[in-house]
């Protein structure tokens, strides 16, 4: 199983450039800037790095047909494979905050994934690319300034349905903070979609973005991970049942805001919830502790590796070349 990392979108892409020299050195797979809108332009972002590096993937996650045309995503992702010469991959899918930021909603959202999965994976070619979608359109689109590998496709998903999606028209699925308690419940929608479109589980990438804080400091890591648990899939029902009692399910869903302010306010302090629910949430959907803790959390990277995945994409936070280190030094060697 590969090792990839995701960083924060507050860097420049000078330190996305030397942070990925870094990761390159240890072996990582990939480096994926991720695509906020209160961030700088992620495609953009990337062009330092994907010129300076030789064998890292570089990729951009993640990109919603709502903020661009899928068209527009094509000419974006392949414009950025042409600098890193064909090294380049893509998150695509129909959530993310842009929509809340534009104030549009989701409409057909089943459908728009599939059309912008079923563009992006075709359209980057010198033949003139004609598409009549419910919602999305081409006439005439080519890019016959491009002539490198296709950059890989991967749909953002973690639900029954649109993991269906991702199994028919994508490349690879990236999922969102999915724990092993949770494969039950989840990947077995990943396999039957690839069942049903006659598609072998060994030509598609499964990927997972996973909270990663482990510091020197264990108090460090805890402030960070209570601080950044509201990501953790939104805190959703399929994120907290599996690791707390229904009252305590109604309470964290209650009680959000509380931990929308320990994010906000960078403080890590979750008021209103119990702490020992907050450390199970912390405990249970990211990594985190000090150093003693490493041995711990690769053997739940190996339990994605038995479970078929073929990546897992550490999400990293402050002190990053403190964390590509650990990663590299500790973790990667035992993956291999």
């Amino acid at each position: 199983m590969d090792l990839d990392i995701i960083l924060e979108p507050d860097l420049t892409p000078g330190e996305v450039k030397e942070l990925g020299l870094l990761a390159e050195s240890f072996g990582f797979r990939a480096l994926w800037v991720q695509n906020y809108a209160r961030a700088r332009d992620a495609f953009l972002t990337a062009v330092p790095l994907a010129m300076a590096t030789e064998r890292l993937m570089v990729g951009v996650v993640v990109v919603s047909p709502y903020e661009l045309h899928p068209l527009k995503i094509t000419n974006a992702i392949g414009t950025l494979a042409e600098y890193a010469g064909g090294r380049a991959c893509i998150v695509v899918g129909a959530g993310g905050e842009w929509n809340g930021v534009m104030k549009i909603g989701y409409g057909k959202r089943l459908t728009t994934s599939r059309e912008v999965l079923h563009i992006t994976t075709h359209a980057l070619s010198p033949e003139p690319f004609n598409y009549d979608g419910e919602i999305f359109h081409s006439l005439g689109y080519s890019a016959p300034w491009y002539s490198g590998p296709r950059p890989l496709i991967y749909a953002g998903a973690s639900g029954e349905q649109l993991l269906h999606v991702a199994a028919e028209a994508a490349d690879g699925v990236m999922m969102s903070d999915m724990q092993p308690a949770m494969f039950a419940n989840h990947l077995p929608h990943l396999w039957d979609g690839l069942d049903q479109a006659g598609r072998s589980r060994e030509d598609f990438r499964v990927s997972n973005f996973l909270a990663w804080h482990v510091k020197p400091d264990p108090a460090d890591s805890y402030r960070e991970s209570r601080r950044e648990l509201i990501i953790r899939g939104w805190l959703e029902r399929p994120w907290l049942e599996p690791y707390l009692e229904a009252e305590a399910v109604a309470l964290v869903e209650e009680r959000k805001s509380s931990f929308l302010k320990a994010f906000r306010d960078r403080s890590g302090d979750v008021q209103d919830v119990p702490p020992d629910i907050v450390q199970t949430l912390v405990d249970e959907l990211s990594m985190a502790g000090g150093p003693d803790s490493v041995d711990r959390h690769i053997e739940r990277f190996k339990r994605f590796d038995a479970e078929g995945f073929t990546e897992i994409a550490a999400r990293i936070h402050d002190d990053p070349a403190d964390a590509i280190r650990m990663l590299g030094e500790q973790v990667l060697p035992a993956l291999r």
